[in-house]
């Protein structure tokens, strides 16, 4: 059966709600050509109604997401339905806050009032403009009313010159409420704006924007289909704020994902690119094609890369299931050990893992500032604080580089690692991080990115501390035939490293405590060891990887 439309579900409480922001406009209007501050008092009257409104969406967008999947087309309709309506409210407190700024100073007319009377006035049309978005023109409609911002935009620049240029004629309260109201007319703009991209997401999901329209539509077009053929749907949630989603079409089997856009900004991208085409050098299998690059007039770029089968490592280890998880580990293996041998370089590496872990200490203190106290003291003994103990370390890490450099991945999370079952692959993916540089940096971030996952039940954790010890073993064995002799310390510092900078990403108490200890436990022993026992140091591994 097919699904109803979520904007015809709540179709009249946004008509009403598009009504009173008008009935807004109307009274802002008013106040512009009259300066009457008694316009004040009617139009803030009118608010209540409108939370009223904006309540009555909430709860009907709640209604309809309540049963359904989450992330699926309809769940993410519904919540731009709901951002729609909230960035309409927005306008209407956007148009009070305007005329209360202006009514500070009494008795004031705007010294620009007849182009704040134009500007409001073309506001109100653009408001209005939204209505057609509740029927089939969504999208262009959005890009209509972003095209108003943008004249809106231009309209204020000579609200703000006309104001500067009779600065002189107002008197300091006068300017005051001048200025102020000119700041709340610019924010109108962007409330706009907001609108319009709330309106797009109604169309074409979460990922998209009225910035990155321009983006999807070449990558549909590259994919020789129509942008309006296809489903655009979110992928991943990543912290630096790019958008990484699906691109894909149905046919009689189902849905069929035809490639994967990626968006954000533009060095950031092309250092992917370079990424991508480093790793197919070396194997063209390995890291999904890029199958097209576009920039944008700002700061930002697109990819349209090509679709890669199977699941994350992450996913994986979710799922618990030893025989995938060990063909995955083989499969890796064997792809690092040729990648490693093909692309070594008698280039030095020096990984510097104390100056890594300090430019992000101050992070890791801002959400757990107990565990970085000036000193420690147990029953009388004064311990070196934990930053004490990374400069002791960073002292010592300078004997320790290897001799040799490899290319490695530079992100290398379990999220960003594919398994395809089925051919027994492993496939790179993220890889704006990738140089030439020490394999321990890799292999240490991996172990820490899996001790880091929140699986608490105890049979799936020892398989996961399980597969850190197999990866760390086979790190081992490469060092062995490459004779690297500092390996063991190394690793420790760049587990010490991970373990510490991860409980930034970690609110829960019990787990970033015991990855803080972990770090403070490897520095205390790198730390402490003497010069002429380095050679014989071991990784302390049960201690770190038995639960």
């Amino acid at each position: 059966m097919a699904l109803i439309h979520p904007l015809n579900m709540v179709q009249e409480d946004l008509t009403f709600l598009l009504r009173e922001i008008v009935k807004h406009g109307d009274f802002a209007l008013l106040f512009f050509k009259t300066g009457s501050p008694d316009v004040l008092g009617r139009i803030k009257s009118r608010a209540g109604y409108v939370q009223t409104l904006r309540e009555k969406i909430e709860l009907s967008c709640a209604r309809l997401v309540e049963r359904r999947k989450l992330g699926t087309s309809y769940y993410n309709r519904v919540l731009a339905v709901r951002g729609f309506a909230n960035a309409l409210a927005d306008l209407g407190g956007g148009l009070i806050e305007c005329v209360e700024a202006a009514t500070l100073a009494s008795a004031f007319r705007h010294p620009a009032a007849d182009k704040c009377i134009k500007f409001i006035k073309h506001l109100k049309r653009s408001i209005l403009l939204t209505q057609f978005g509740f029927k089939e023109e969504v999208r262009r409609t959005s890009i209509k009313v972003a095209r108003r911002a943008d004249k809106l935009a231009h309209l204020f620049t000579d609200i703000q010159t006309q104001t500067l240029a009779q600065k002189d004629t107002l008197s300091d309260s006068e300017l005051n409420a001048a200025f102020l109201c000119n700041a709340h007319l610019k924010r109108l703009i962007k409330l706009l704006a907001n609108a319009a991209d709330a309106l797009i997401k109604v169309d074409l999901g979460h990922v998209a924007t009225l910035q990155n329209y321009q983006h999807l539509k070449r990558a549909s077009n590259s994919l020789n289909h129509a942008l309006r053929d296809l489903k655009v749907k979110r992928l991943a949630l990543t912290r630096s704020g790019s958008a990484i989603a699906s691109l894909s079409r149905e046919n009689e089997a189902g849905q069929r994902v035809l490639a994967v856009y990626k968006e954000g900004q533009k060095s950031k991208i092309e250092e992917e690119v370079q990424g991508v085409e480093n790793w197919r050098k070396f194997n063209p299998r390995l890291a999904p094609d890029v199958l097209m690059q576009t920039d944008g007039q700002d700061d930002t770029s697109a990819l349209l890369i090509e679709h890669i089968p199977g699941k994350t490592f992450e996913s994986l280890l979710r799922e618990g299931k030893e025989k995938p998880l060990q063909q995955a580990l083989a499969a890796l293996f064997k792809v690092l050990s040729g990648a490693w041998q093909s692309t070594l370089s008698k280039e030095p590496a020096k990984a510097q893992f104390m100056r890594q872990l300090q430019k992000r200490i101050n992070d890791c203190m801002a959400v757990h500032p107990d565990f970085f106290q000036d000193q420690h003291n147990l029953c009388g003994l004064v311990k070196p604080s934990f930053l004490e103990l990374v400069s002791m370390v960073e002292q010592r890490e300078s004997r320790w580089a290897t001799t040799f450099s490899v290319l490695i991945h530079g992100d290398f999370n379990v999220d960003n690692l594919m398994f395809d079952g089925v051919e027994k692959r492993i496939y790179f993916i993220d890889l704006h991080r990738s140089s030439y540089f020490d394999y321990a940096q890799d292999l240490s971030v991996l172990m820490v990115s899996i001790y880091r996952m929140q699986i608490l039940e105890p049979k799936q954790r020892e398989l996961m501390m399980d597969c850190a010890k197999q990866i760390y073993l086979f790190g081992r064995r490469f060092a062995k035939r490459q004779q690297d002799q500092t390996y063991e310390l190394r690793m420790a510092a760049g587990l010490a490293r991970s373990f510490a900078s991860s409980t930034r990403f970690v609110l829960d108490k019990t787990l970033s405590i015991r990855m803080h200890l972990r770090a403070r436990y490897l520095l205390e022993k790198l730390a402490y060891l003497p010069a002429e026992k380095e050679a014989n140091f071991k990784l302390p591994l049960k201690e770190l990887y038995g639960e």
